[in-house]
Formats: structure tokens, C-alpha cells, sequence
């Protein structure tokens, strides 16, 4: 069904709003529902980080296109009428602002400003906000929603100041700092000792490369099993495989997020399906069989409430939270049973260790000035003659790449045709790869958005960052 101009909500953008906190500026873009009436409030609301890039109508490409899903969600009477508040970054300081309690680890000067952002937010914004539209105090009906680093400063508000933000939605979050050199491992959040925000919303690509599935699964074990959220009712997780690190996969699972915050509890499971075949090997510590469930109002999730079967039973080992170990090679046929739905599926398990070997030779058509630092899916790899570049990596199966080549911010190779290079992949065995770049895009001339996953190199410190 189309939208028509009575169906369509009204952003209303707030410029040049000053933070005493922070001693800067941003813009700030609200959502007002479709008939919106200040006497009908006050209104449900959700703030939103990087707001340059949430709503299309306003802010930047890529987008999540939010104004879209909500006067969609809205129009269906799927979502009550909410307000959306998108709080535009602080570009240069995006990466502090949105970092609690360790530094933004790329920028070495960079410090820990997510306190001073906290108290904008709720000191500065919050009244200001409340003074101009009918929103509601009370955190029940009070989100906190963002991607990336956005995802990360949304954990940790919504856990220091659940008396503020009742609800939170964490998509694809930089939780863990992969140096794309060594692959050494540094958290950037702090794990919560206690129960905060009445009900949460984690989500996590496939294909995100070194924003791996496992930092944001253990994220989420975590609050199942050590702060007792109920999983598929208080605590609710979506794993896409083939999702990247890219606003087109948010715009894609917002939607199911503002579905589990706002959208009705009870709604009724419709499908249930599992993957038709997982590959695991012997040596990975484990894997999720967690079945992918459809409520009826729409809402896309991995059910981690139930435990699967599976044939032969000695073939796996149950870790709870739809987790298993693999232990001994062999075609396993899988079976989950969830609210009178049954869906069937396949593991193969093959004799391999946890990581495999990736090994990449790329050569380019002309030789760059040696101190070019050139990426293949986000690592780095190292100049071993003119032209000639070679990297080698242990990395753990199953995480997903994009096989781009690059050299920083939209500076892509390109393929004769002038194409992005470009061949994503799951990483499940050895593999030599060897490419090459007969030229590179203009990262100063007008472009198209790319949907690939962000270069782990992502020193963006304008508006458009998105780690």
C-alpha cells in the first residue's frame, strides 16, 4: 500500500543546537507522526545517534530510511504514533562523544567524551525537546536506538540511566576493537553488573569482517544468562549472515528493533525457519543453531529461547542459548520446535581447527608512493615490492568479508570496467587469493554509495563515519 500525504509523518530539523557540555554544535531532526496533536500526547519517543544519516528525507546517503518503516509500521497500527528524535554526530569528536569508557582506539588522541554527550542528551536535549513537542517522560515508552559506535554509546546509556531510556536498540555494535594489523583484541564497553533498560534489541551481520557475530553474541549471552533477561521477550537478538556493516542493513532491521521496543509482546510466531546447511569444523569452540523466527506483525529475529535436536545426538554438544559444539565430523539433521512451529535444517561438520588461513597477494598497475597503506576486506597488508602487496591472516571461520581492496575512505580498486573489486565471502577454509588493481576511484569525486561493509582502516571523523 502506498503512503499518501495524510499517511506521511513531518521532520521538523532543529539547527545549530548548542551543547555547554561539549562546546559544539549539530543539527537535530525530529519525526512527528502522521496527525500528530500536542493534546494527544504526550508520545512514545526514540532518540537516534548519527542522525545525518536516519531519515532520507533530511540527512545524508546512505540512510536507514526511518521515516519510511515508521509511517509503514505506524500506517499499519503495528506501532503505536511515536516521535523519533535523530541527534546528528559530532563529527571530528564522534568517536569520543560515543565512547564511555576507553578511548576511541583509531585516534590516539582521542578521549572518552561519552559522559559529556550522556549529560547533553539528558540535561540540554531532553528539555529542549520536551518543551517543543508532547514526548513522554516516562522510560518505558523511551528508547535509545543506534548503530555501530552508535550502538555501543546506546548500551551505555540506556544501562547507566535506565530511569531515563527504559528501552534500547543495539545494531551491529562496536563492541570490541580489532587492530587490523596484529587482529589483537581491545573492548571498548564495560559489561553491566545489574539489570538496566526493561527491554532490549541486539542485532549483528554476517558480513561485517572484524565487527564480528561473536562480540555481539557474547554480548548477548550475557544478558541471558548473567543479568536473567528473558530471551525473545526482554532481551531480543537478530543474526543476518549476509548483512554488512552499512546503513542499507540497518534501514532493513530497524524496523523489527522498534517492532520489539514499541510493537505488541504477544504478537504470534507465523514462520520459523533453520539455515539449510551449516558448515562448522571440529576445533571451533562453538556455533549458533538458533532458529529464524517471524512474528506476525513482521518483527525478524533468531530465537535463542529454545533448544534444537539433532541426529545423531553424540555429533554436537548443547551449550544453551541455542549454542552448540561441534564434536565429531558427520551430517547433522537439525530440528527446533517453537510455539507449534517446526523447522528442520543441516550442519555439516568437517575436521578443521577454529581459524583458517587467509593469504592475499595484490598487485597494482602502477606503483604507490610507499607510504600507502593498502587494505583487503579491512586488513592491512604490507608492500613487499613495487606494485606488490601480500598479507597473511589466521582468522576465525565464519567471519564474514567483503574482498574489497582499498586504501582508505572511497578510495576503492577497481576492476578494468571501472567496478568496485569486490567478491564477499564467509571464511570457512584455507584460501590463497591474488588480485589485481588496474585502478583506483577518486575518493574527491561525486559517487554513488557502496554497500560493502566498513574498511577496518575507517578513520572517518566526519558526519559520514560509521564505526
Amino acid at each position: 500500500m502506498t503512503a499518501t500525504a495524510a499517511d506521511t509523518g513531518v521532520i521538523e530539523t532543529l539547527t545549530d543546537v548548542r551543547s555547554t557540555h561539549l562546546d559544539n554544535t549539530r543539527d537535530v531532526h525530529v519525526y512527528l507522526p502522521a496527525g500528530y496533536d500536542p493534546l494527544a500526547g504526550p508520545y512514545p519517543v526514540v532518540w537516534l545517534h548519527d542522525g545525518q544519516h536516519v531519515f532520507a528525507r533530511t540527512g545524508r546517503e546512505p540512510s536507514w530510511r526511518v521515516e519510511e518503516t515508521l509511517d509503514r509500521l505506524i500506517g499499519a497500527g503495528l506501532l503505536p504514533p511515536l516521535v523519533a528524535v535523530a541527534v546528528d554526530n559530532g563529527r571530528d569528536s564522534r568517536g569520543a562523544e560515543y565512547s564511555h569508557h576507553v578511548p576511541y582506539p583509531r585516534d590516539p588522541r582521542a578521549s572518552a567524551r561519552g559522559e559529556l554527550y550522556e549529560r547533553f542528551l539528558i540535561e540540554e536535549l531532553r528539555p529542549l525537546i520536551a518543551a517543543r513537542y508532547a514526548v513522554t517522560e516516562d522510560p518505558a515508552a523511551t528508547a535509545v536506538l543506534g548503530s555501530s559506535m552508535g550502538a555501543l554509546v546506546s548500551y551505555h546509556l540506556a544501562f547507566r540511566r535506565p530511569d531515563v531510556f527504559g528501552l534500547a536498540g543495539v545494531l551491529s555494535p562496536f563492541l570490541v576493537f580489532v587492530d587490523p594489523v596484529t587482529l589483537a583484541e581491545t573492548p571498548v564497553y564495560r559489561r553491566q553488573q545489574a539489570r538496566g533498560p526493561a527491554r532490549i534489541w541486539a542485532d549483528i551481520g554476517g558480513m561485517e569482517g572484524l565487527i564480528t557475530v561473536r562480540h555481539t553474541r557474547d554480548l548477548v549471552d550475557h544478558l541471558i544468562t548473567d543479568l536473567g533477561y528473558a530471551p525473545d521477550r526482554e532481551v531480543r537478538f537478530h543474526e543476518d549472515p549476509q548483512a554488512p556493516h552499512h546503513e542499507s542493513a540497518w534501514a532493513e532491521r530497524v524496523g523489527s528493533a522498534l517492532l520489539h521496543l514499541f510493537g505488541d509482546a504477544e504478537s504470534p510466531l507465523r514462520r520459523l525457519r533453520l539455515p539449510e546447511r551449516i558448515v562448522l569444523a571440529t576445533g571451533q569452540p562453538q556455533a549458533s543453531v538458533a532458529p529464524v523466527g517471524v512474528r506476525a506483525d513482521g518483527c525478524v529475529y533468531s530465537v535463542l529461547g529454545v533448544e534444537p535436536t539433532w541426529t545423531p545426538a553424540d555429533a554436537l554438544r548443547a551449550l544453551g542459548s541455542a549454542r552448540v559444539a561441534p564434536v565429531r565430523p558427520g551430517v547433522v539433521e537439525l530440528a527446533a520446535t517453537v510455539e507449534g512451529h517446526t523447522a528442520h535444517g543441516t550442519i555439516e561438520v568437517v575436521e578443521g581447527g577454529a581459524d583458517a588461513l587467509l593469504e592475499v597477494t595484490l598487485t597494482t598497475a602502477a606503483d604507490l608512493p610507499a607510504e600507502e597503506t593498502v587494505y583487503y576486506s579491512g586488513l592491512v597488508t604490507t608492500r613487499v615490492a613495487a606494485g606488490r602487496y601480500h598479507g597473511s591472516w589466521r582468522l576465525p571461520r565464519g567471519v564474514g568479508l567483503n574482498g574489497a581492496v582499498g586504501r582508505g575512505w572511497r578510495c576503492d580498486g577497481l576492476h578494468e570496467d571501472g567496478s568496485t573489486i569486490r567478491d564477499p565471502f564467509h571464511h570457512d577454509g584455507d584460501r590463497h587469493i591474488r588480485l589485481h588493481v588496474p585502478a583506483w576511484s577518486d575518493p574527491n569525486a561525486e559517487q554513488a554509495p557502496v554497500l560493502a561493509t566498513a574498511p577496518a582502516d575507517d578513520a572517518r571523523t566526519s558526519e559520514e563515519e560509521t564505526q
